[in-house]
């Protein structure tokens, strides 16, 4: 008995001395590059105070001070800006380039004309990125910004000169455009007159129709439609003339630009010319793009053509373009045949859009229409069919309204929670609040939006108790994103900062495996993605967004997106796919952190769709043409590298059959 005893003491004082051993090493031994970046990375994911990155920042490796830049400008917590403000001067440039750069992800305005003193004098990529910045902390109220940027335009480096021009736009600085124009006279950099073109046509400056008829021969379609931007959003005579010859361009990306600019006008030359366009087209986002216009200015100069389309072309995407379209040019007429067409059992995507041309008839007739798909077992359905009811049938909104709330699907009840904000339906109050103390068992969206309501509530009377408790629960939640958004409606409407008491967002990711991850994919691996229309390939950049790319392959190897399909897809906008429901609604049960960088959205840019900072999961999309406005708004994290002509061809419904992630061979 007393040798086990001493046996057993033996072993114990061993496993003690290798506890202890080990516990030592790993104290006191040098940490590799690749560990600390993976630490640097995963509190960054959690989204921890940035004083927990100090250390890193006074790192003398220059790429952990670069990364520990990046991160403490993504986590944007109150304060971080000065210190970012300090990094400027680092004896790097990359680290100073990104320390310019992260500032402008803190949302601290004060910082605008900070970064803009001296910086003419800076290294350009320094200076490109601190220009950039200042335009996106400014807006209309800090004038003096846009003063201080247009003294940029004369900067001897293309980079910067481009930055400015973005920069004035992102600040809203429509008096500029003057500055502009005249920088266009003379400007010979191609990337400066797109950035120059792109600023003038989204402000669409009547006196900038020189500049927008001169570029309608471009070689570039992205140049000539963006040309066609800007004239359809100036109001000079003679722009409607030149959209209409646009309509015959050998690009369907500026037809479809073409089309959404003589929308503005709504002239019966217009009409006709997209009808006449319309008659002879074969492409289906263009056919559809056409009959959503020709609804828009409520023109029926496209209804033969329509009915005829029917005939021979009944895909979902036309018929509930159609369905629509004819609601609104025909009212109660159109009625027999959006009746016929859902009765005939189609698609969920049809039956909803029948409802959203029911409300577009807007006759009480169609009331007990929508009563009956309001009891739909497709949730995308009875979605549409409350939305129009709420509408139409105001009498009976409290009915709507206590029925989508309880409904089984957390959409519904989203949309009810919304309305009741909306209505400020205080009445509602004491069923939000048994809502939000069921944590979990209810959707993060629906918690979500309670907390948006508990806002509006608190906005129009700042002693509710009630809404203020909403609050309250909502910073206690479970969720990161809940608690973030409740305490940052805390400090807008009750001017008391309760953000430091947010806990820390849960990390799926470890930290050893943001560390295997970063040793695996030292060169950025591919996804090849097969569709019913064919196949096609982009990087991934896990360079730029590794939390991101982790989640993709995960999700991509796991065939969570196998058999999802493509739900939003825009001619010259962006296709987007990998929602589970396939209505848009749909995530994989949680949420992701954003990973904002300098890469830019250019043609065959993938990005992740969110609705709100830190909100992305799944979804995700390609852009047919470069989105400025989309830059550091949303996580870029690949880069189509083969069949972006797939890409073009994909319409609303196409199947993700696969996606393959491949490590780079090199």
């Amino acid at each position: 008995m007393i040798g086990n005893l001493r046996k057993l003491g033996v072993l114990v004082g061993l496993l003690l001395i290798t506890a202890v051993s080990y516990y030592l090493y790993e104290t006191l031994r040098e940490r590799t590059l690749t560990e600390h970046l993976a630490a640097i990375i995963h509190i960054e994911d959690q989204r921890l105070p940035s004083e927990n990155l100090n250390k890193y920042l006074n790192s003398d490796v220059t790429e952990i001070r670069a990364r520990a830049t990046l991160a403490m400008g993504r986590i944007g917590d109150a304060g971080s800006g000065a210190r970012l403000i300090d990094l400027l001067g680092d004896p790097s440039i990359d680290v100073a380039s990104t320390a310019a750069f992260a500032v402008g992800l803190t949302g601290e305005k004060r910082l605008a004309m900070v970064l803009l003193d001296g910086a003419f004098d800076m290294p350009s990529s320094i200076a490109a990125q601190a220009v950039l910045s200042a335009g996106r902390l400014a807006d209309s109220t800090l004038p003096e910004v846009g003063e201080e940027l247009v003294s940029f335009l004369n900067h001897p480096s293309p980079d910067v000169r481009e930055s400015v021009c973005y920069a004035l736009l992102y600040a809203n600085a429509r008096e500029k455009a003057e500055d502009v124009i005249r920088l266009m006279e003379t400007e010979q950099d191609h990337a400066v007159q797109q950035a120059g073109l792109y600023m003038l046509g989204r402000f669409g400056v009547d006196s900038a129709f020189d500049v927008f008829v001169n570029f309608l021969s471009d070689a570039d379609p992205f140049m000539r439609s963006t040309a066609l931007s800007g004239l359809g959003r100036s109001s000079h005579k003679d722009a409607e003339h030149y959209l209409a010859i646009a309509l015959n361009d050998n690009n369907n990306r500026v037809v479809a630009e073409a089309v959404n600019s003589l929308v503005r006008f709504a002239s019966p030359q217009s009409d006709s010319k997209i009808a006449d366009r319309l008659e002879r087209e074969r492409d289906e986002k263009l056919t559809v793009l056409m009959i959503d216009a020709l609804r828009q200015i409520e023109s029926g100069a496209g209804i033969d053509i329509v009915m005829n389309r029917l005939e021979y072309d009944t895909t979902d995407n036309i018929t509930a373009a159609a369905l629509k379209y004819l609601a609104i040019v025909q009212k109660d007429r159109a009625v027999n045949y959006i009746d016929s067409i859902l009765n005939s059992g189609p698609s969920p995507r049809v039956r909803a859009a029948g409802c959203e041309a029911y409300g577009l008839v807007d006759h009480d007739g169609v009331v007990s229409r929508l009563a009956v798909h309001f009891g739909d077992e497709d949730p995308m359905v009875r979605a549409a069919a409350f939305n129009e009811l709420v509408q139409i049938d105001s009498s009976n909104i409290d009915y709507y309204l206590n029925q989508a709330i309880v409904d089984p699907d957390w959409m519904l009840q989203v949309l009810a929670i919304d309305k009741i904000g909306t209505d400020r339906r205080r009445e509602f109050v004491p069923t939000l609040a048994t809502l939000m103390s069921q944590g979990t068992v209810v959707d993060t969206d629906v918690r979500r939006s309670i907390v948006g309501v508990a806002g509006e509530l608190i906005n129009e009377n700042k002693f509710d108790t009630s809404a203020i408790e909403l609050l309250v629960a909502g910073i206690l939640d479970t969720d990161y994103i809940v608690r973030k958004e409740a305490a940052t409606i805390y400090l807008e409407e009750l001017s008391e900062d309760r953000r430091r008491r947010v806990a820390p967002a849960y990390s799926r990711i470890k930290e050893n495996e943001i560390e295997r991850a970063l040793r695996q994919y030292s060169i950025n691996p591919t996804a090849v993605i097969t569709t019913e229309k064919g196949t096609f390939e982009f990087e991934l950049f896990f360079d730029t967004a590794p939390l991101t790319v982790i989640n993709f392959i995960d999700l991509a190897e796991s065939g969570f997106y196998d058999g999802l399909n493509f739900h939003r897809v825009i001619a010259n906008f962006v296709a987007q796919g990998g929602c589970p429901r396939g209505d848009g609604w749909g995530s994989p049960g949680y949420s992701i952190r954003c990973e904002y960088s300098d890469e830019t959205y250019n043609r065959g840019t993938v990005g992740i769709a969110h609705a709100g900072k830190d909100t992305g999961g799944s979804q995700f999309f390609f852009c047919y043409s470069p989105q400025p406005r989309l830059d550091a708004r949303y996580t870029i994290f690949g880069q189509i590298v083969e069949g972006m002509e797939i890409v073009d061809q994909l319409v609303i419904g196409d199947v993700i059959e696969r996606i393959e992630i491949q490590e780079s061979k090199i």
